[in-house]
Protein backbone atom coordinates (compact mmCIF):
# COMPACT_ATOMS: atom_id res chain seq x y z
CA UNK A 1 0.00 0.00 0.00
CA UNK A 2 1.26 3.49 -0.93
CA UNK A 3 -0.06 7.00 -0.41
CA UNK A 4 -0.69 7.27 -4.17
CA UNK A 5 -2.83 4.14 -4.07
CA UNK A 6 -4.98 5.63 -1.31
CA UNK A 7 -5.09 9.08 -2.90
CA UNK A 8 -4.49 8.78 -6.67
CA UNK A 9 -4.72 12.57 -7.06
CA UNK A 10 -4.09 15.63 -4.89
CA UNK A 11 -7.79 16.31 -5.21
CA UNK A 12 -8.49 13.08 -3.30
CA UNK A 13 -6.38 14.33 -0.38
CA UNK A 14 -8.12 17.69 -0.54
CA UNK A 15 -11.52 15.97 -0.43
CA UNK A 16 -10.59 14.01 2.70
CA UNK A 17 -9.41 17.15 4.50
CA UNK A 18 -12.51 19.06 3.38
CA UNK A 19 -14.65 16.22 4.75
CA UNK A 20 -12.66 16.32 8.00
CA UNK A 21 -13.14 20.06 8.33
CA UNK A 22 -16.86 19.79 7.61
CA UNK A 23 -17.24 17.05 10.24
CA UNK A 24 -15.67 19.29 12.89
CA UNK A 25 -17.81 22.24 11.83
CA UNK A 26 -21.00 20.15 11.80
CA UNK A 27 -20.26 19.02 15.36
CA UNK A 28 -19.41 22.55 16.52
CA UNK A 29 -21.92 23.95 19.01
CA UNK A 30 -20.18 27.33 19.09
CA UNK A 31 -18.72 26.66 22.53
CA UNK A 32 -17.32 23.19 21.98
CA UNK A 33 -17.18 20.47 19.35
CA UNK A 34 -19.20 17.33 20.07
CA UNK A 35 -17.09 14.15 19.88
CA UNK A 36 -19.76 12.45 17.76
CA UNK A 37 -22.68 13.56 15.69
CA UNK A 38 -25.28 11.73 17.81
CA UNK A 39 -23.67 9.53 20.46
CA UNK A 40 -21.68 12.15 22.39
CA UNK A 41 -23.51 15.50 22.59
CA UNK A 42 -21.29 17.15 25.26
CA UNK A 43 -17.59 18.07 25.61
CA UNK A 44 -15.13 15.33 26.50
CA UNK A 45 -11.66 16.03 27.91
CA UNK A 46 -9.12 14.32 25.68
CA UNK A 47 -11.45 14.57 22.71
CA UNK A 48 -11.35 18.36 23.13
CA UNK A 49 -7.54 18.41 23.06
CA UNK A 50 -7.48 16.47 19.78
CA UNK A 51 -10.32 18.58 18.36
CA UNK A 52 -8.29 21.71 19.14
CA UNK A 53 -5.31 20.19 17.35
CA UNK A 54 -7.43 19.51 14.28
CA UNK A 55 -9.12 22.93 14.33
CA UNK A 56 -5.73 24.65 14.54
CA UNK A 57 -5.01 23.56 10.97
CA UNK A 58 -7.62 25.98 9.67
CA UNK A 59 -8.89 28.18 12.55
CA UNK A 60 -6.44 28.92 15.37
CA UNK A 61 -8.82 31.15 17.33
CA UNK A 62 -11.51 28.47 17.34
CA UNK A 63 -8.93 25.89 18.43
CA UNK A 64 -7.97 28.06 21.39
CA UNK A 65 -11.64 28.49 22.30
CA UNK A 66 -11.98 24.71 22.47
CA UNK A 67 -9.28 24.57 25.13
CA UNK A 68 -10.71 27.56 27.00
CA UNK A 69 -14.12 25.86 27.05
CA UNK A 70 -12.62 22.71 28.51
CA UNK A 71 -10.61 24.53 31.17
CA UNK A 72 -13.70 26.55 32.13
CA UNK A 73 -14.88 23.37 33.86
CA UNK A 74 -11.73 22.93 35.93
CA UNK A 75 -12.53 22.22 39.56
CA UNK A 76 -11.27 24.53 42.30
CA UNK A 77 -8.72 21.89 43.37
CA UNK A 78 -7.27 21.66 39.85
CA UNK A 79 -9.07 18.59 38.52
CA UNK A 80 -10.17 18.81 34.87
CA UNK A 81 -13.22 16.52 34.46
CA UNK A 82 -13.81 14.12 31.63
CA UNK A 83 -17.25 15.48 30.59
CA UNK A 84 -18.52 19.07 30.58
CA UNK A 85 -22.27 19.64 30.12
CA UNK A 86 -22.09 23.16 28.72
CA UNK A 87 -25.39 22.70 26.95
CA UNK A 88 -27.30 21.16 29.86
CA UNK A 89 -29.03 17.76 29.88
CA UNK A 90 -29.62 15.71 26.76
CA UNK A 91 -30.61 12.15 25.95
CA UNK A 92 -27.05 11.12 26.90
CA UNK A 93 -26.55 9.06 30.05
CA UNK A 94 -25.14 9.71 32.65
CA UNK A 95 -26.98 12.99 32.95
CA UNK A 96 -25.45 15.96 34.83
CA UNK A 97 -27.67 15.23 37.85
CA UNK A 98 -26.50 11.64 38.06
CA UNK A 99 -22.97 12.80 38.90
CA UNK A 100 -24.09 14.98 41.79
CA UNK A 101 -20.90 17.04 41.79
CA UNK A 102 -22.55 19.61 44.06
CA UNK A 103 -21.61 17.18 46.85
CA UNK A 104 -18.05 18.47 46.49
CA UNK A 105 -16.95 21.94 47.64
CA UNK A 106 -14.51 21.96 44.72
CA UNK A 107 -17.12 21.63 41.99
CA UNK A 108 -17.27 24.35 39.30
CA UNK A 109 -20.35 26.28 38.24
CA UNK A 110 -20.52 24.35 34.95
CA UNK A 111 -22.11 20.89 35.31
CA UNK A 112 -19.44 18.22 34.86
CA UNK A 113 -18.67 14.60 35.57
CA UNK A 114 -16.73 13.63 38.68
CA UNK A 115 -14.03 11.68 36.86
CA UNK A 116 -10.99 12.59 34.74
CA UNK A 117 -9.39 11.48 31.45
CA UNK A 118 -5.80 11.14 30.21
CA UNK A 119 -4.02 14.52 29.98
CA UNK A 120 -3.54 15.63 26.38
CA UNK A 121 -3.96 19.41 26.41
CA UNK A 122 -0.29 20.31 26.92
CA UNK A 123 0.78 17.84 24.24
CA UNK A 124 -1.64 19.21 21.66
CA UNK A 125 -0.88 22.79 22.66
CA UNK A 126 2.83 22.25 22.04
CA UNK A 127 2.11 20.90 18.57
CA UNK A 128 -0.25 23.79 17.88
CA UNK A 129 2.34 26.35 18.98
CA UNK A 130 5.14 24.84 16.91
CA UNK A 131 2.96 25.10 13.82
CA UNK A 132 1.54 28.55 14.64
CA UNK A 133 2.29 31.36 12.19
CA UNK A 134 1.69 34.08 14.78
CA UNK A 135 4.12 33.03 17.53
CA UNK A 136 3.42 36.10 19.66
CA UNK A 137 -0.32 35.40 19.85
CA UNK A 138 0.37 31.70 20.39
CA UNK A 139 2.74 32.42 23.28
CA UNK A 140 0.16 34.71 24.84
CA UNK A 141 -2.32 31.84 24.79
CA UNK A 142 0.23 29.46 26.28
CA UNK A 143 0.85 31.98 29.07
CA UNK A 144 -2.90 32.25 29.67
CA UNK A 145 -3.58 28.54 30.15
CA UNK A 146 -0.24 27.35 31.58
CA UNK A 147 -1.18 27.94 35.27
CA UNK A 148 -4.31 25.80 34.85
CA UNK A 149 -2.36 22.98 33.21
CA UNK A 150 0.27 23.05 35.94
CA UNK A 151 -2.45 23.02 38.61
CA UNK A 152 -4.03 20.00 36.94
CA UNK A 153 -0.78 18.05 37.22
CA UNK A 154 -0.33 19.20 40.80
CA UNK A 155 -3.79 17.82 41.58
CA UNK A 156 -2.92 14.51 39.89
CA UNK A 157 0.11 14.16 42.15
CA UNK A 158 -1.75 15.04 45.32
CA UNK A 159 -5.02 13.22 44.68
CA UNK A 160 -3.95 10.17 42.70
CA UNK A 161 -0.45 9.56 44.02
CA UNK A 162 -0.52 10.73 47.64
CA UNK A 163 2.02 8.04 48.57
CA UNK A 164 4.49 9.57 46.09
CA UNK A 165 5.08 6.37 44.14
CA UNK A 166 5.64 8.22 40.86
CA UNK A 167 2.56 6.59 39.29
CA UNK A 168 -0.93 8.05 39.41
CA UNK A 169 -3.99 5.81 39.75
CA UNK A 170 -7.32 5.79 37.94
CA UNK A 171 -10.42 5.07 40.02
CA UNK A 172 -12.77 4.07 37.19
CA UNK A 173 -12.20 2.44 33.78
CA UNK A 174 -13.66 5.55 32.13
CA UNK A 175 -10.73 7.59 33.43
CA UNK A 176 -8.33 5.61 31.28
CA UNK A 177 -9.99 6.76 28.07
CA UNK A 178 -10.06 3.10 27.02
CA UNK A 179 -13.18 2.40 29.04
CA UNK A 180 -13.83 -1.22 28.20
CA UNK A 181 -10.27 -2.49 27.77
CA UNK A 182 -9.56 -6.07 28.80
CA UNK A 183 -6.94 -5.04 31.36
CA UNK A 184 -9.80 -3.79 33.55
CA UNK A 185 -11.71 -7.08 33.61
CA UNK A 186 -10.01 -8.43 36.74
CA UNK A 187 -10.22 -5.27 38.90
CA UNK A 188 -13.83 -4.77 37.82
CA UNK A 189 -14.76 -8.33 38.81
CA UNK A 190 -13.49 -7.51 42.29
CA UNK A 191 -16.13 -4.75 42.42
CA UNK A 192 -19.16 -6.78 43.47
CA UNK A 193 -22.06 -4.51 44.39
CA UNK A 194 -25.33 -5.92 45.65
CA UNK A 195 -28.28 -5.18 43.37
CA UNK A 196 -29.71 -2.69 45.85
CA UNK A 197 -26.45 -0.70 45.73
CA UNK A 198 -26.58 -0.17 41.98
CA UNK A 199 -28.50 3.01 41.14
CA UNK A 200 -31.37 2.96 38.71
CA UNK A 201 -30.28 4.02 35.26
CA UNK A 202 -31.30 3.81 31.65
CA UNK A 203 -28.54 3.12 29.14
CA UNK A 204 -28.73 5.31 26.06
CA UNK A 205 -25.60 4.07 24.28
CA UNK A 206 -27.56 1.47 22.26
CA UNK A 207 -29.71 4.13 20.60
CA UNK A 208 -27.10 5.04 17.99
CA UNK A 209 -24.62 2.15 18.26
CA UNK A 210 -25.16 -1.62 17.98
CA UNK A 211 -25.27 -3.43 21.31
CA UNK A 212 -22.49 -5.87 20.35
CA UNK A 213 -20.14 -2.91 19.83
CA UNK A 214 -20.62 -1.57 23.37
CA UNK A 215 -19.71 -2.75 26.93
CA UNK A 216 -21.77 -5.60 28.36
CA UNK A 217 -24.42 -4.97 31.04
CA UNK A 218 -22.44 -6.60 33.88
CA UNK A 219 -19.59 -4.13 33.36
CA UNK A 220 -21.97 -1.20 33.04
CA UNK A 221 -23.53 -2.11 36.40
CA UNK A 222 -20.12 -1.74 37.99
CA UNK A 223 -19.45 1.53 36.17
CA UNK A 224 -22.61 3.00 37.68
CA UNK A 225 -21.93 1.65 41.15
CA UNK A 226 -18.49 3.25 41.28
CA UNK A 227 -19.89 6.63 40.26
CA UNK A 228 -22.52 6.48 42.99
CA UNK A 229 -19.90 5.50 45.54
CA UNK A 230 -17.68 8.48 44.74
CA UNK A 231 -20.68 10.77 44.75
CA UNK A 232 -21.58 9.48 48.23
CA UNK A 233 -18.05 10.33 49.37
CA UNK A 234 -18.41 13.88 48.02
CA UNK A 235 -15.65 13.25 45.49
CA UNK A 236 -13.14 13.69 48.30
CA UNK A 237 -9.76 12.63 46.87
CA UNK A 238 -8.35 11.33 50.14
CA UNK A 239 -11.38 9.16 50.87
CA UNK A 240 -11.49 7.86 47.33
CA UNK A 241 -7.81 6.95 47.22
CA UNK A 242 -8.07 5.17 50.56
CA UNK A 243 -11.34 3.31 49.96
CA UNK A 244 -12.07 3.02 46.22
CA UNK A 245 -12.57 -0.66 45.27
CA UNK A 246 -11.08 0.12 41.84
CA UNK A 247 -7.54 1.59 41.91
CA UNK A 248 -5.26 0.95 38.93
CA UNK A 249 -1.84 2.35 37.97
CA UNK A 250 -2.58 2.30 34.27
CA UNK A 251 0.02 2.05 31.53
CA UNK A 252 -1.70 4.32 29.01
CA UNK A 253 -2.69 6.94 31.56
CA UNK A 254 0.75 7.18 33.15
CA UNK A 255 2.49 7.24 29.77
CA UNK A 256 0.35 10.21 28.77
CA UNK A 257 1.01 11.87 32.14
CA UNK A 258 4.73 11.67 31.40
CA UNK A 259 4.31 12.94 27.84
CA UNK A 260 2.12 15.77 29.14
CA UNK A 261 4.81 16.75 31.67
CA UNK A 262 7.43 16.70 28.92
CA UNK A 263 5.34 19.02 26.77
CA UNK A 264 4.37 21.23 29.70
CA UNK A 265 8.06 21.64 30.51
CA UNK A 266 8.68 22.70 26.91
CA UNK A 267 5.93 25.31 27.19
CA UNK A 268 7.23 26.47 30.57
CA UNK A 269 10.63 27.23 29.06
CA UNK A 270 9.01 29.21 26.26
CA UNK A 271 7.27 31.56 28.71
CA UNK A 272 9.99 31.70 31.34
CA UNK A 273 8.30 29.59 34.01
CA UNK A 274 10.46 27.51 36.39
CA UNK A 275 10.87 23.84 35.44
CA UNK A 276 12.38 22.29 38.59
CA UNK A 277 9.10 20.80 39.85
CA UNK A 278 8.25 19.42 36.41
CA UNK A 279 11.74 17.93 36.14
CA UNK A 280 11.30 16.21 39.49
CA UNK A 281 7.89 14.81 38.54
CA UNK A 282 9.20 13.57 35.19
CA UNK A 283 12.20 11.85 36.73
CA UNK A 284 10.05 10.17 39.35
CA UNK A 285 7.42 9.01 36.81
CA UNK A 286 9.92 7.62 34.32
CA UNK A 287 11.80 5.72 37.00
CA UNK A 288 8.62 4.25 38.50
CA UNK A 289 7.13 3.39 35.09
CA UNK A 290 10.16 1.38 33.98
CA UNK A 291 10.91 -0.11 37.37
CA UNK A 292 7.40 -1.16 38.34
CA UNK A 293 5.38 -1.65 35.14
CA UNK A 294 7.97 -3.28 32.86
CA UNK A 295 7.83 -7.08 32.73
CA UNK A 296 11.17 -8.46 31.58
CA UNK A 297 9.86 -11.97 31.00
CA UNK A 298 7.14 -10.80 28.61
CA UNK A 299 9.01 -7.83 27.11
CA UNK A 300 6.18 -5.39 27.66
CA UNK A 301 4.51 -3.10 30.18
CA UNK A 302 1.59 -4.18 32.35
CA UNK A 303 -0.85 -2.05 34.33
CA UNK A 304 -0.90 -2.66 38.08
CA UNK A 305 -3.93 -3.31 40.27
CA UNK A 306 -3.13 -1.32 43.40
CA UNK A 307 -5.97 -2.96 45.35
CA UNK A 308 -5.20 -6.59 44.52
CA UNK A 309 -1.44 -5.90 44.37
CA UNK A 310 -0.94 -7.70 41.07
CA UNK A 311 -0.16 -6.97 37.44
CA UNK A 312 -2.93 -6.84 34.86
CA UNK A 313 -1.55 -8.93 32.04
CA UNK A 314 -4.41 -8.26 29.58
CA UNK A 315 -2.67 -5.06 28.62
CA UNK A 316 -3.42 -4.69 24.93
CA UNK A 317 -2.26 -1.76 22.82
CA UNK A 318 -1.91 0.45 25.92
CA UNK A 319 1.66 -0.79 26.33
CA UNK A 320 2.71 0.89 23.07
CA UNK A 321 1.70 4.37 24.27
CA UNK A 322 4.96 4.31 26.24
CA UNK A 323 6.73 4.88 22.91
CA UNK A 324 4.76 8.09 22.38
CA UNK A 325 6.02 9.28 25.76
CA UNK A 326 9.63 8.28 25.14
CA UNK A 327 9.64 6.13 28.29
CA UNK A 328 11.28 2.84 27.18
CA UNK A 329 15.01 2.41 26.81
CA UNK A 330 16.07 1.42 23.29
CA UNK A 331 16.21 -2.31 24.11
CA UNK A 332 12.74 -2.17 25.67
CA UNK A 333 11.37 -0.38 22.61
CA UNK A 334 12.95 -3.04 20.39
CA UNK A 335 11.19 -5.81 22.30
CA UNK A 336 7.84 -4.02 22.26
CA UNK A 337 8.06 -3.72 18.49
CA UNK A 338 9.63 -7.03 17.51
CA UNK A 339 7.96 -9.37 20.00
CA UNK A 340 4.51 -7.78 20.07
CA UNK A 341 3.69 -5.06 17.56
CA UNK A 342 5.08 -7.06 14.60
CA UNK A 343 3.70 -10.35 15.91
CA UNK A 344 0.94 -11.55 13.58
CA UNK A 345 -0.69 -13.55 16.38
CA UNK A 346 -1.02 -10.37 18.42
CA UNK A 347 -1.18 -7.07 16.52
CA UNK A 348 0.33 -7.23 13.03
CA UNK A 349 -1.85 -7.92 9.97
CA UNK A 350 -2.17 -11.63 9.21
CA UNK A 351 -4.61 -14.13 7.73
CA UNK A 352 -7.20 -12.90 10.25
CA UNK A 353 -6.73 -9.12 10.11
CA UNK A 354 -5.92 -6.54 7.47
CA UNK A 355 -5.18 -3.41 9.51
CA UNK A 356 -2.94 -2.14 12.28
CA UNK A 357 -3.53 -1.75 15.25
CA UNK A 358 -6.07 -3.90 17.08
CA UNK A 359 -6.69 -2.46 20.54
CA UNK A 360 -6.40 -5.93 22.05
CA UNK A 361 -4.04 -8.74 21.08
CA UNK A 362 -5.78 -11.13 18.70
CA UNK A 363 -4.69 -14.20 20.67
CA UNK A 364 -6.16 -12.83 23.88
CA UNK A 365 -9.23 -14.49 25.38
CA UNK A 366 -11.10 -11.16 25.49
CA UNK A 367 -10.39 -10.14 21.91
CA UNK A 368 -13.54 -9.05 20.05
CA UNK A 369 -12.88 -7.21 16.78
CA UNK A 370 -15.99 -5.02 16.96
CA UNK A 371 -16.56 -4.48 20.70
CA UNK A 372 -15.59 -1.21 22.33
CA UNK A 373 -11.84 -1.27 23.17
CA UNK A 374 -11.68 -5.07 23.03
CA UNK A 375 -10.17 -5.29 19.55
CA UNK A 376 -11.17 -2.52 17.09
CA UNK A 377 -8.65 -0.16 15.54
CA UNK A 378 -8.74 3.38 16.94
CA UNK A 379 -7.20 6.27 15.03
CA UNK A 380 -6.06 7.90 18.29
CA UNK A 381 -4.06 4.80 19.28
CA UNK A 382 -2.61 4.51 15.79
CA UNK A 383 -1.51 8.15 15.93
CA UNK A 384 0.14 7.70 19.32
CA UNK A 385 1.98 4.64 18.06
CA UNK A 386 3.03 6.29 14.79
CA UNK A 387 4.57 9.23 16.64
CA UNK A 388 6.13 6.90 19.21
CA UNK A 389 7.72 4.70 16.57
CA UNK A 390 9.26 7.75 14.91
CA UNK A 391 10.84 8.74 18.25
CA UNK A 392 12.70 5.43 18.27
CA UNK A 393 13.67 5.31 14.61
CA UNK A 394 11.09 2.75 13.43
CA UNK A 395 10.17 5.01 10.54
CA UNK A 396 9.13 2.34 8.05
CA UNK A 397 6.69 0.74 10.48
CA UNK A 398 5.38 4.18 11.45
CA UNK A 399 4.71 4.89 7.79
CA UNK A 400 2.92 1.56 7.33
CA UNK A 401 0.57 2.30 10.24
CA UNK A 402 0.03 5.84 8.92
CA UNK A 403 -1.03 4.45 5.55
CA UNK A 404 -3.34 1.92 7.21
CA UNK A 405 -4.94 4.75 9.17
CA UNK A 406 -5.42 6.93 6.11
CA UNK A 407 -6.93 4.07 4.15
CA UNK A 408 -9.43 3.46 6.95
CA UNK A 409 -10.40 7.14 6.97
CA UNK A 410 -10.62 7.36 3.19
CA UNK A 411 -12.62 4.15 2.70
CA UNK A 412 -14.79 4.03 5.79
CA UNK A 413 -15.14 7.62 6.94
CA UNK A 414 -14.81 9.31 10.31
CA UNK A 415 -16.20 6.78 12.72
CA UNK A 416 -15.29 5.97 16.30
CA UNK A 417 -13.41 2.71 15.64
CA UNK A 418 -12.83 0.14 12.91
CA UNK A 419 -12.97 -3.64 12.54
CA UNK A 420 -9.32 -4.71 12.06
CA UNK A 421 -10.39 -7.58 9.78
CA UNK A 422 -11.83 -5.49 6.95
CA UNK A 423 -11.93 -1.88 8.18
CA UNK A 424 -15.70 -1.71 8.61
CA UNK A 425 -16.70 1.29 10.69
CA UNK A 426 -18.05 0.73 14.20
CA UNK A 427 -19.35 2.87 17.04
CA UNK A 428 -20.31 6.50 16.69
CA UNK A 429 -20.50 8.18 13.28
CA UNK A 430 -19.26 11.67 12.45
CA UNK A 431 -16.52 11.17 15.02
CA UNK A 432 -14.56 14.32 15.69
CA UNK A 433 -11.15 13.06 16.71
CA UNK A 434 -10.95 10.76 13.69
CA UNK A 435 -11.60 13.86 11.58
CA UNK A 436 -9.12 15.96 13.57
CA UNK A 437 -6.37 13.36 13.26
CA UNK A 438 -6.84 13.20 9.49
CA UNK A 439 -5.06 16.56 9.44
CA UNK A 440 -2.22 15.23 11.59
CA UNK A 441 -1.82 12.17 9.41
CA UNK A 442 -1.72 14.16 6.17
CA UNK A 443 -0.28 17.46 7.43
CA UNK A 444 1.81 16.59 10.50
CA UNK A 445 2.53 19.21 13.16
CA UNK A 446 6.10 20.26 13.83
CA UNK A 447 7.61 18.29 16.71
Amino acid sequence: MTLDEIFPTEEDKTKLLAHAQNTLLENDTGTFVKPGKYQYPHQWNWDAALVALGLSHFNVERAQLEIRSLLAGQWKNGMVPHILYHNGPSDYFPTPDFWGIQESPNAPDIPTSGLIQPPLIATCLRLMHNRAKDKVASLAFVQEVYPKLFKKHQWLREARDPQNTGLVSVIHPWESGTDNAARFVAPLLAVSPKSKDVPLYNRKDFVHVKEDERPITADYQRFMYLIQLYRKWGYDPQTIYAKAPFLVQDTLFNALVYRSLEDLRYLAELIGEPTETLDRWMHHTKRAFNYKLWDEDHGTYFAYDARAHKFLTENGSAAFISLFAGLPESDQAQRLVEEHLLNGDEYAPSETTKYFLPSQAKNNYFYEPRRYWRGPVWIIINWFVIEGLKRYGFNDLAETIRLHSLELLAKHGFVEYYDPRDGTGCGAVGFSWSAALAFELLEPSSH
